[in-house]
Order: structure tokens, then sequence, then C-alpha cells
């Protein structure tokens, strides 16, 4: 599993954007309120970074401490939307979180991608990454939340739908949070 700052190296814009502090992320709160524990690598991510764009094109949610709980009702609020594409059939038999297995999310393009982690097992750091594009690809790839963006943007991890000339090394990076 990559870390942070195999991303970051990977990412040029990522880490000259990096707030100089700390986030304290109540981890134990937020994975009570969603029922469920997440990936280190996240929690990694959201420790160094608010939310954040990337290319004007994908974002990804972090927890603002103290602000817990608004996190979880983002996740939950994604979870119904999946939950309704899953009613029609749109989602090649994956599930939404809590079903066994089920896709939890954790980020969006701004042209309708979502980007999941599937829940298969109990180790939080073995779950895959499920994309859901736009015009109605899924796939999934091994090793983590870090492992795909790092694997997008330099070219070794499965693009499907997303479009040329996003999510390259020098990618564009602006943080959407205190």
């Amino acid at each position: 599993m990559l870390n942070l700052s195999d991303l970051e190296s990977t990412m040029q814009g990522l880490r000259a954007v990096r707030p100089a502090a700390a986030r304290r992320v109540d981890w134990p709160a937020l994975e009570r309120s969603l029922g469920v524990g997440l990936p280190a690598d996240f929690k990694e991510f959201a420790e160094a970074y608010p939310p954040v764009e990337i290319d004007e094109f994908l974002r990804i949610w972090s927890p603002a401490p103290g602000r817990e709980e608004e996190y979880a009702e983002g996740v939950r609020y994604g979870l119904d939307i999946l939950r309704d594409l899953q009613e029609s059939g749109d989602t090649e038999d994956y599930t939404a979180y809590p079903a066994p297995g089920g896709l939890l999310p954790w980020g969006e393009s701004l042209e309708g991608d979502v980007f999941y982690w599937r829940t298969a097992g109990p180790d939080p750091q073995r779950w895959p990454v499920v994309a859901s594009g736009r015009n109605g690809a899924w796939w999934e790839c091994a090793g983590g939340m870090l492992a795909f963006l790092a694997g997008v943007v330099d070219g070794t991890t499965e693009r499907s739908e997303l479009p040329d000339g996003v999510l390259g090394p020098a990618a564009s990076v602006v943080l959407l949070g205190p």
C-alpha cells in the first residue's frame, strides 16, 4: 500500500498546497457514526489535507476536525444515491454499504464519476477502489485510494472513462476547505 509521500511525489502540485499543521480528525467518532473503520491511507491523506479538487475534475472529500458528523452525513447521502442506482439496475451488481462487500464513497469527479471503496472483508487496508464512470462503466483497482490516485496520475492504473488531459503529474490542486 502506498503512503502519502508516494502520492505527493507522483502529483507535484499536491505537496505545494499541503497545510503546515496536521489536521486532527476524531476517527473513533467518525467510524462509530459510519459503522465501519476506514483505510489508513485515507486517514493519512485527511490528516494532511482538507477536501481537495484536482485539475478542476476530481474531488476528494476529507472530514474536517470537529465536523466529523457532517462528513458522515455526506457519505450517507452518497450511499442513498448509490442505492437508487442499485434499484434501477445500474450498478453491475455492486451494492451499497452496509451490505457485505458494499461500496463506500470517498470522492467524485465534477463530470459524474464516483470513487468508492469496496468493503471486502474486515480489513480496510485491503479494500479495493471501485470507480463508477459517468457513462455507466464500472472498474476496480487493488491497492487502496492513494495507489489508485498515483496510478491514474502516472498511467499505471486503468482510467476507463476518465478523460485524457486531466490527473497527470502536473495536475493543479486546490484546497476546498480548512
